[in-house]
Parts: C-alpha cells; structure tokens; sequence
C-alpha cells in the first residue's frame, strides 16, 4: 500500500510502523513541494484512496488506480473499481486489458525485475502472452537491487520490455517510487524516479492516454534536479524534430537526442536487439544535442543518460564473489534518464 489509512485499515501490518502519518494527504502535498503535475496511488487491490479527501489536492492532478495481485504486478491505471480477474490466467488478464482501455485506462506490467535476477525469469508469471500497453522499467533507485528487500533489477525489467519491442509491439516505459514507508522519503518518495509523459492538456485522460501512447522518459529525480533525455526525429526531412517517443517514422528520418540538466554524464542510444549503437557519448554542456543515424535494420530507439558505475571493474570482481545472488555485477547504477522508443517502419 502507498498510504495509510488509520488503525483500523485492513491494508496494513508490521510496516504501521513506517507508513503511520503517511496519508493520501501528505503524499500529495510531498507532491507538490516535489513539482510534481500528477501522482497516482496504487494500493494492492484497493481504490478506497481515490474517495480520501486529500485525493488529487495541493494542485496535484490525482490519477485513479490500483496495482493488481496477478502472477505478478499489474498497474490498472485509469481504473476507479476493482476488475474481476477472473481465473487469473492469460487470457483472462488479457481481456481484463482490454476491457480497462474500453473505459479509457491503460494496462502497465509493473518491475518485472522485482525479485528475480534472471533476464530469462521475469517476476511477471505470463511471459508475453498479454500485451501491456507500458512496462515499469525503473522500480525505485538503481542502488537498491535484488537480494535487498524492496530492491528492483532495472536491466532484468529493461531487458523484459525490450523484448517487447523487438516483438514488434509498441509498449512505452514509466518508472515509479513504489513509495510505501515514510522512512525512506527521502530516497524513495514521490518522484524518485519521475515519469514524465507528453500532453497536449492537463487532465487525467490526457495523462493515461499520453502513457498508452508510449510519449514518455523518466528521470532519476523530481523535475528540478532530474536530468532529461529526449529521442526526436525529423520524418520529413524539413529540419523540424517534431516526432516524438511513441510515434513511427520512416527508415529515411533524422534522429537526435536532446539532453538537459546532464552536464558531465554519458548518453547510449539503444537499438533493436537491445543493443547500444555505437560507444557512450560524453555530454557537454547544460542543452546538450547529438545527431545519429541507426543502422539499415533497426525498428526502434530509445536513449539513457547515466554517471560513470564501474560496470567493468564490478563485473569483474562482483561475479566470482556472488555469482548469480545479486544484480549489482551488472545492474545500471548510474541511471539518471531514459525515454520511451521512437519506432522505425512503414
């Protein structure tokens, strides 16, 4: 649960300790004082946040929701009701999709990196056999990593939604705070990571159609410290970068990268395969900009800014020590942005 709802709350435990005065209220307000334009609370099978008082207050645009118990985490956003899940099985959840985006929602598989450390195991129990329309990449900080408690694998979550679009299914990428204890606001509050999604008005249709659409990038921290990312193209070819994450341009389109606030940090663009095309590029300044043309066979692509983690030297050293225990050999440290593909085809 994201809040606590009073002693008498059936959707608390041993954590009271921890979450006791974080109510929908103060998350909301913590919100605001972060920048933030919406925030959606996803309690496990609840939406008694949404009728609190403190809902969508402090002019922070509440986004209806829950994150649904199946063979793993499913966000319902847009969903105002619980669902009937069904038998739970695939096709079950399938149409449980379908008919949350006929009441205007969108269907999220949620840190598929959650406990597992295995690319080839995701958390998330079917596979591919239900398409969601975006994944969780980015559960909480890149430092906290499975075996921790509440650790998420971010390359294990990353390596799962590629796997989605090298399928050729277009599926965007959100992060979000998983934010259940007030002890650690901190460093895992409201906006640590951020999802950033592009609108055209301020509503909360708007917003769930914006993540439907995969016109998103998540930055490490809220707006005024996170770093930005950007992937544009030029379809075109008149100069103007008008294509955003989410659309779908010729083989023929420019692309480029805009970078803000990533001053001393590296940018990889990523392609079909997962693989990054071409090495790391330094960013230099404040408004940072780099061109690049994809090879002849890439569907899509998609960029990351990060610091220097010693990926090297930990693979080095990490994995004799601790082998297949951990995913901190590998894990991206370093993350402070990423966005959502931009797809390339007819």
């Amino acid at each position: 649960h994201d809040s606590y709802g009073g002693p008498d709350d059936d959707n608390t435990g041993p954590d009271e300790f921890f979450t006791l005065g974080h109510s929908v209220e103060s998350q909301f307000a913590l919100a605001a004082s972060r920048g933030l334009t919406f925030l959606a609370i996803t309690d496990h099978n609840d939406v008694r946040a949404q009728s609190d008082p403190g809902f969508g207050t402090h002019g922070v645009i509440g986004v209806p929701a829950y994150e649904n118990s199946l063979n793993g985490h499913a966000q319902m956003l847009g969903a105002t009701e619980l669902f009937n899940n069904g038998d739970a099985g695939a096709a079950a959840v399938q149409s449980l999709a379908s008919q949350l985006r006929l009441e205007g929602g969108a269907f999220q598989i949620n840190h598929p990196g959650g406990d597992t450390i295995d690319p080839d195991q995701p958390d998330w129990g079917y596979g591919y056999a239900v398409a969601p329309d975006s994944v969780e990449v980015w559960n909480i900080s890149p430092l906290w990593q499975p075996p921790m408690p509440s650790g998420n694998s971010i390359d294990v979550a990353i390596s799962y939604w590629e796997g989605w679009l090298d399928r050729g299914v277009h599926v965007g990428a959100t992060g979000g705070s998983d934010n259940h204890w007030l002890s650690t606001t901190a460093v895992q509050g409201v906006g640590q990571p951020t999802t950033w999604v592009y609108v055209t008005e301020s509503t909360t249709a708007a917003i769930i159609e914006g993540i439907r659409m995969g016109r998103t990038t998540i930055s490490a921290e809220p707006p005024a410290a996170g770093t930005r990312a950007f992937v544009e193209a030029d379809a075109d070819g008149d100069g103007d970068f008008e294509a955003l994450m989410g659309e779908t341009v010729p083989a023929t389109a420019a692309f480029r990268v805009r970078v803000a606030k990533g001053a001393g940090a590296t940018l990889t663009i990523y392609g079909s395969g997962g693989n990054a095309l071409g090495l790391p590029v330094p960013v230099t300044g404040t408004h940072f900009v780099h061109k690049f043309t994809p090879p002849a066979d890439t569907t899509w692509v998609r960029a990351e800014v990060g610091v220097p983690d010693a990926a090297d030297a930990r693979a080095t050293v990490c994995d004799p020590l601790v082998k297949e225990d951990t995913s901190y050999c590998r894990d991206r440290l370093g993350l402070l942005a990423l966005t959502s593909p931009i797809y390339i085809g007819p």
